[in-house]
């Protein structure tokens, strides 16, 4: 019995040790989850309205082709501004994630990097910098990534990270894909009035 209870002890004590440590980790969760929840919204805010200021931005969703995407649209005194979303794209390192504002002109107002924290530093990073992602701002249509000398339609790549440079201005079209698509549906319902 003894060699038993000394293979037994052990599993026993692991198997208490789990347990407490499950229940911790789950009580800590419930009692964090709504204080995380709330600090993600008021970021997600502070961040729209870093990109287009407005009174109000209301949640919205759209399908776009099966995939249901959500947005947001920012409105004064009830008449839109514009509408913002939130997307991202493969980059060099990972996925890296853009809010884009758009103008009901369908042109970008501004664009704010929420992460490349996956790409290169010093490179690949530095599409976090104003100077890079102000470039989107004012332009409209399909974009696309060069190396120099940029056209209307055109962002000169972050130098050394045309990858993580190509996968922002993939989010950005995406972006601006969706609003258009959102602004040519509600063109249509005011016809249709």
């Amino acid at each position: 019995m003894s060699k038993v209870f000394r293979f037994l002890y052990p599993v026993i004590i692991l198997a208490a040790i789990c347990l407490v440590v499950s229940l911790a980790l789950s009580s800590t969760n419930m009692i964090t989850k709504n204080k995380i929840e709330k600090i993600n919204n008021e970021n997600r805010e502070k961040a729209m309205a870093r990109v287009l200021k407005a009174e109000s931005y209301e949640e919205k969703t759209f399908d776009a082709n099966g995939k249901e995407i959500t947005y947001y649209v920012a409105s004064d005194s009830g008449n839109i501004t514009g509408y913002i979303f939130i997307t991202g794209a493969n980059g060099y390192g990972g996925k890296v994630e853009v809010m884009t504002a758009v103008l009901p002109d369908k042109t970008v107002k501004a664009v704010e990097i929420l992460d490349v924290s996956g790409e290169t530093p010093g490179l690949g990073q530095n599409a976090a910098k104003e100077d890079f992602y102000g470039q989107y701002s004012g332009k409209s249509g399909k974009l696309t990534v060069v190396k120099s000398n940029p056209d209307s339609n055109e962002i000169k790549a972050v130098t050394g990270a045309t990858i993580t440079s190509t996968g922002v201005t993939s989010a950005v079209n995406e972006a601006l894909s969706y609003s258009n698509a959102i602004i040519k549906t509600q063109e249509g319902e005011n016809v249709e009035k």
